[in-house]
């Protein structure tokens, strides 16, 4: 579906490009990006982002005793349970019985023990008094009393280890939540999962801590692993968090989720394939302002110190070194123009300027490029929109490799679906397919609409 998408756009920009010629007056769109975006990346292209959600924490499992019964159950799936609170009791009727009876056999096995104790007593006794020829027999009663003890004594261990175990669930006849969240499952029919392994009795989603939930494809798999530190950007301010990354599924593809498809050159030319999403979860240092359900942005690494100062890459500049710096800037009515700048120092280790006056975090900015011009109509970009992180540090934001305007993926230049003698190809001024389609009446002839 998505190729289909490809294609139908480059269809479009075909026509478009035929059309210029003819309609010089409207200016081509400029991709622009806020200084809150630039700036929070320190330097285009020095790290990577992942889109991400703010989510619940965790889940707790909270397992029954399989020895118990239970009496009754205080919650239900989709309540919502405070820690401390009772899930479940267990009946503790029949425990007690069973505890006394335990107890009475003990008693009786140490009553046991005993006599055979007193016997082995008697027998060593009789055996130091008896003659020559009947010390055998007393040996072999003596071992055999021995035996019996020593069985004894482990049977006895094993009775009191039982019936610890029994006054210690009857002490805890109620089952408490261990933490503030959700009931999300109730196992009460003893399931099993796809492996056949059982599940747990109740499953517990925590929602009083968040934690950060992105998605990851094969093709930036190598940017995060487990216990890396993260910062957590807010899309709609300068707001950041700190946490690391918990854990990687990659046991769960992300399901539906419209996997990126990129291009690779094979034996048999270029070809294209698909790279399945995988989720992983942050878990935050603090969550404090963070809201259930709010996008984000996941970055490797902790956030650079700041002064509070605005640093603004050189690359944004025009004329950073002479009267009046200035840069393209998007105006009230989402037009673009030139404003100047009132600059401070200059950081060589980071190649960027303090900005002192003209331009704030929520402006948005566009590098210079043939297609600026006071008036042209602006696109908002963010990395999102690529669904990587090539989106930053190309030229342009991005606008060469990946879904690039050169020669290459989606390129322009001859080859496939390019715009020179190949299927979907501008040939002098005319868009003719191979197949013949748009021909005629709908296709333009040559010459028509030519630069």
């Amino acid at each position: 579906m998505k190729a289909k998408q490809i294609l139908s756009a480059l269809l479009s920009l075909a026509l478009c490009l035929g059309l210029c010629a003819c309609q010089q007056e409207e200016l081509e769109s400029v991709p622009v990006q806020s200084v809150g975006m630039i700036t929070g990346m320190g330097s285009v292209g020095s790290a990577e982002r992942f889109s991400g959600m703010v989510e619940a924490g965790e889940t707790v499992n909270v397992e029954k005793d399989e020895w118990l019964k239970i009496q009754e159950m205080m919650v239900a799936v989709g309540d919502h349970v405070e820690e401390g609170q009772t899930l479940f009791t267990y009946d503790t009727s029949a425990m007690s019985l069973e505890l006394d009876k335990l107890r009475l056999e003990l008693a009786q096995m140490k009553s046991a023990k005993e006599t055979k104790t007193h016997q082995l007593e008697e027998l060593e006794k009789e055996k130091a008094k008896a003659k020559t020829e009947d010390q055998l027999g007393y040996t072999l009663q003596i071992q055999e009393l021995q035996i019996d003890l020593t069985e004894a004594d482990m049977n006895i261990a094993s009775k009191e280890k039982e019936i610890s175990r029994n006054e210690t669930a009857l002490e805890k006849d109620k089952v408490l939540s261990p933490v503030s969240g959700r009931v999300k499952t109730i196992n009460e029919n003893g399931q099993t999962d796809d492996y056949g392994r059982p599940q747990a009795y109740m499953v517990l989603q925590q929602t009083e801590v968040f934690r950060i939930k992105g998605n990851i494809n094969e093709q930036n798999a190598a940017s995060l692993t487990p216990g890396m530190p993260v910062t957590i950007r807010s899309r709609m301010d300068d707001s950041c968090w700190t946490g690391v990354i918990e854990s990687i599924d990659w046991e769960n593809p992300v399901e539906n989720n419209n996997n990126d498809y990129y291009y690779y050159s094979g034996s048999g030319g270029n070809e294209m394939s698909t790279s399945t999403k995988y989720p992983f979860y942050v878990t935050l240092d603090s969550d404090e302002g963070l809201k259930l359900g709010q996008h984000v942005y996941i970055e490797p690494g902790l956030p650079v110190e700041s002064d509070g100062r605005l640093m603004l890459p050189a690359w944004c500049i025009n004329d950073a070194n002479g009267e009046k710096p200035w840069v393209w800037a998007v105006d009230g009515k989402e037009k673009l123009e030139k404003r100047e700048l009132k600059l401070g120092e200059y950081d060589a280790e980071n190649d960027s300027y303090e900005v002192l006056d003209g331009i704030s975090m929520s402006d948005y900015l566009a590098p210079d490029s043939e297609t600026c011009q006071e008036g042209a109509p602006v696109v908002y970009y963010s990395e999102s929109d690529f669904g990587s992180s090539n989106f930053f540090g190309a030229d342009e934001f991005g606008f060469e490799g990946e879904y690039g305007f050169e020669d290459g993926e989606y390129g322009f230049e001859e080859g496939e679906n390019g715009f020179e003698g190949e299927e979907y190809g501008v040939e002098d001024g005319t868009f003719i397919p191979e197949d013949g389609e748009m021909e005629g009446e709908t296709a333009p002839t040559e010459g028509e609409h030519a630069g």
